[in-house]
């Protein structure tokens, strides 16, 4: 009895490391004969299997390996594969069209936009409560997002004119209630705003931002630091900045800026594109000619037909690009870690198509095709804390990348028409968005007059 007993625990034992085994090269996805860019850009791996298993990379092997079975199987025929992009500036509460002829999209329409360009991870840095749980809600099949919730400015300050909740702090006690907040909104990271629009306003103390820097590390939260000017960039990294977002535009950078980078370890964010797209589509029809498929016909027609001067600040901003151009390629000569962010959702930077011309802006501003790559990829992923998830392809790693045709070390401009693009390891039906964007109705006004569509 004792004997059959243990016989058959043996059998039953045998069987479960048979199952076991089996299951282990059940793969859900295997694709072949695919070139796999190197973390660092440098180029690209040998032609190469990547196996999926849920929304996961399990394994990667070189064609010269005997193929383990899968449920699916795709041949990318030497192809190129690049990480997701990630987005480290966006505001999915705006669609990208002009203050004049405002045209408002659902967050899906948005989030579509992302990713029919190959944007799978978005950093949002001014969002309201109502889109926080909204976002908490999304599933694998939208663009994964890395919301601050609600921003700290100064009262009356950047940010409280666009009608969304923010944390308007003028001394240090009125931060714990405030962080208290902060944090219930399960925030993947802290953004402040410094902006004294040229001395006309009274920006958070140093005091305050410390504090909030201080309060971001113990919690582990990137801090995203809203800049425009020199001193006000030198100021967000004293107080503990992780990144700025915004580049100095408007004066060339010196050499204590680039040594407060060099020690913080702060990312540099130029968003170049949302200052220069306006006056480069008045003049080059530069966006105009990208592909614009997911735009809506309505938003395209508001924002691509007669398309006016700059005004203002945008205008001075095209005057002077040099000068953030500049700014841009000494900070990488520097060491300095660029990372692309678009600020999308602006005028003339509409969701995902800002991206794509923010990575050409960076590459006419000088950056080679590599530290291009880098900044929207791997980059990006270690700005977030979150290079172990993205940012590279390898195992473990979520199954987010795009598959090129041409290679994008040699030209940039593959990044602009992907070959097929994976989300959480499941192939992107980019047909489906455009159809999914167009069924959409935007609101607001006409380009064409003032009443109410």
């Amino acid at each position: 009895m004792k004997a059959t007993a243990i016989a058959s625990s043996l059998l039953l034992a045998s069987s479960i490391s048979f199952a076991l085994e089996t299951k282990k090269n059940d793969y859900d996805l295997r694709i072949d004969n695919v070139q796999i860019l190197t973390r660092n850009a440098e180029g690209f791996s040998e032609k190469s299997r990547i196996y999926i298993q849920g929304d996961r990379i399990a394994r990667i092997t070189p064609m010269t390996r005997t193929a383990l079975p899968a449920e699916n199987t795709h041949d990318a025929q030497g192809k190129y594969a690049i990480p997701g992009l990630i987005d480290l500036h966006v505001h999915l509460s705006a669609s990208g069209s002009t203050y004049e002829n405002y045209q408002h999209l659902p967050l899906e329409a948005n989030l579509n936009n992302h990713l029919y360009y190959g944007v799978t991870t978005v950093t949002d840095l001014l969002m309201s409560s109502d889109m926080m749980r909204s976002v908490l809600q999304l599933t694998n099949s939208a663009p994964r997002v890395f919301a601050s919730g609600p921003a700290f400015t100064n009262p009356k300050g950047h940010g409280t004119q666009f009608g969304v909740k923010v944390h308007e702090i003028d001394s240090i006690e009125q931060i714990s209630a405030s962080w208290d907040a902060h944090l219930s909104y399960q925030p993947k990271l802290t953004k402040a705003i410094i902006e004294t629009f040229d001395g006309t306003a009274i920006p958070l103390s140093d005091d305050v931002l410390k504090e909030i820097g201080k309060r971001s590390q113990s919690a582990n939260l990137p801090f995203f630091v809203h800049v425009s000017t020199l001193e006000d960039g030198k100021r967000a990294i004293r107080a503990g900045a992780t990144a700025l977002a915004h580049g100095i535009n408007f004066e060339p950078v010196d050499n204590e800026f680039i040594k407060l980078m060099q020690q913080n370890k702060v990312t540099y964010i130029p968003t170049l594109s949302v200052y220069h797209n306006q006056g480069d589509e008045h003049e080059n029809q530069s966006i105009g000619q990208l592909d614009l498929a997911p735009i809506h016909p309505k938003m395209k027609a508001c924002l691509f037909s007669e398309v006016k001067a700059p005004k203002t600040i945008r205008a001075l901003a095209w005057q002077k690009k040099s000068i953030a151009y500049n700014n841009v390629i000494k900070l990488a000569k520097a060491g300095i870690r660029i990372s692309a962010g678009s600020d999308s959702g602006n005028p003339y930077s509409p969701h995902g198509l800002g991206l794509i011309s923010e990575i050409l802006a960076l590459h006419k501003a000088g950056l080679s095709n590599q530290q291009v790559l880098l900044a929207t990829t791997y980059f990006a992923a270690q700005t977030l804390n979150a290079s172990e998830d993205m940012g590279s392809i390898s195992q473990g790693k979520r199954a987010d990348f795009i598959l090129l045709n041409k290679n994008p070390i040699e030209n940039i401009q593959a990044i602009t028409n992907p070959e097929k693009i994976y989300l959480a390891g499941s192939a992107v039906k980019r047909t489906k968005l455009i159809e999914k964007n167009y069924a959409t109705t935007p609101i607001g006004f006409s380009c064409e007059s003032s009443s109410e569509n």
